[in-house]
């Protein structure tokens, strides 16, 4: 899933898998390359919150990671109907086999 969140979050069909590659359409919208990044860095920031016991947690940091958690919902909203959100929630799954 963050492969392909880190593909779609380029916004540059060029770098997608190939199966992927062959059903997206151009451009792939910001605010799904938004949710892309987000999902990225917010798995980070997780890891970090569940492995890293020696960081300490500033409010203000967390606040932010709330903020872009919120972005991220909101522009999924604006574009989950489009059909590129369609291939970006297959490709999580399956494109791993799509690029066999």
């Amino acid at each position: 899933m963050k492969n392909v969140c880190a593909q779609f979050a380029k916004g540059n069909i060029a770098g997608l898998g190939a199966g992927t590659r062959e059903i997206v359409t151009s451009p792939i919208r910001q605010e799904l390359q938004s949710v892309a990044t987000a999902f990225v860095a917010l798995q980070q920031e997780r890891n970090r919150a569940d492995y890293d016991l020696s960081q300490p947690f500033v409010r203000a940091d967390v606040l932010q990671k709330v903020n872009q958690a919120q972005q991220a919902i909101t522009d999924w909203q604006a574009v989950r109907k489009q059909p590129n959100s369609a291939v970006f929630l297959a490709a999580l799954l399956l494109q791993k086999h799509w690029n066999k």
